[in-house]
């Protein structure tokens, strides 16, 4: 008999009123004129993701109070705008508050949804950068000798006074800012972070059944967490394409390999780019955003997400 969640929950409520279980433990529950026997490793997981429900939930209402609580600088052409500094500062404590909520619930084997959460933020952080070639001091549009200038423009005004207008306008620190509406797409993008891992706790998705498949038959693809040096630390995953393997969501490397002879094809993420004959780069494997169907092409050196395992073939 299949347990919906709010059974699930239920059960989970009731053997935690009685004791932690331990895994491996089985129960036996009469719903209704069945009997179900319950393993205690799956109310376990249950607990643990409405768990990480909870403490994401708890990051999502900080950051949304720090983002209504941020500094709005008035830009002289009226615009408004927030100091760089700033966010870097939100985003970088809600980018620890996330890991610590993860790692707080579960210390041990939530490292790819950990990287995942990092590596989004940090992508968000890296748009902060000034323009090329334009300095972070600049970036705020404020240029004092200018403004000297076209009030010298105006005529009446002793040239000591503007010398000294000058001098004061020059030492003064000048905001470094990013446009109000720049500022809002990036305080989304972070709100978009948090709240994709607080639904995939929330609605117990944290796993997902991975499809692996390859232009050549029975490739070795190996894959470890975002991160992770690969041989060390834990043993990566291995599937045999193709394959599949009920795994964590979150972001990881790979290498993908097809021995044929004397000789072995690799396909790897990180360093693809540049691969000899790659059409294109390899995508990384994303099992929060990206389709549970990854597909290696030996023949172009690169390996992607497609929609389903014909894709694949084509």
């Amino acid at each position: 008999m299949k347990i919906d969640r709010f059974s699930l929950a239920l059960l989970a409520g009731l053997l935690l009123a009685a004791g932690r279980p331990a895994a491996g433990q089985t129960f036996n529950f009469k719903l209704g004129r069945s009997t179900v026997r319950v393993d205690a490793s799956r109310v376990l997981a249950h607990v643990l993701v409405q768990e990480l429900a909870r403490q994401i939930a708890g990051v999502k209402a900080t950051f949304a109070t720090n983002r209504r609580t941020l500094r709005i600088v008035q830009l002289p052409d009226g615009k408004q705008a927030y100091l760089r500094e700033d966010l870097d500062a939100l985003f970088s404590h809600t980018a620890e508050d996330l890991d610590r909520a993860i790692a707080q619930v579960k210390p041990e084997g939530m490292e790819p949804l950990r990287a995942w959460a990092a590596v989004k933020i940090r992508n968000v952080q890296d748009q902060l950068a000034p323009p090329a070639g334009q300095s972070a001091a600049s970036s705020s549009g404020f240029s004092a000798p200018r403004a000297v200038a076209v009030v010298a423009g105006l005529g009446g005004l002793s040239r000591s006074w503007l010398a000294s207008l000058t001098a004061s306008a020059a030492s003064a620190p000048r905001q470094d800012t990013v446009p109000a509406e720049t500022s809002d797409r990036l305080l989304d993008q972070v709100e978009n972070v948090i709240g994709r891992i607080f639904f995939l706790a929330s609605h117990d998705d944290l796993e997902v059944k991975l499809w692996v498949g390859s232009t050549v038959p029975h490739a070795k693809f190996s894959f470890w967490p975002e991160g992770q040096i690969k041989g060390t630390a834990k043993a990566s995953l291995i599937i045999r394409t193709d394959g599949t393997k009920t795994v964590l969501r979150g972001l990881y490397d790979y290498q993908a390999a097809h021995a044929e002879g004397p000789v072995t094809e690799l396909v790897q993420f990180p360093n693809a780019a540049g691969a000899p004959g790659a059409r294109m780069e390899s995508e990384q494997l994303d099992l929060v955003n990206g389709s549970r169907f990854f597909c290696c092409r030996f023949s172009e050196v690169y390996c992607h997400h497609v929609d389903d395992e014909k894709e694949c073939r084509l």
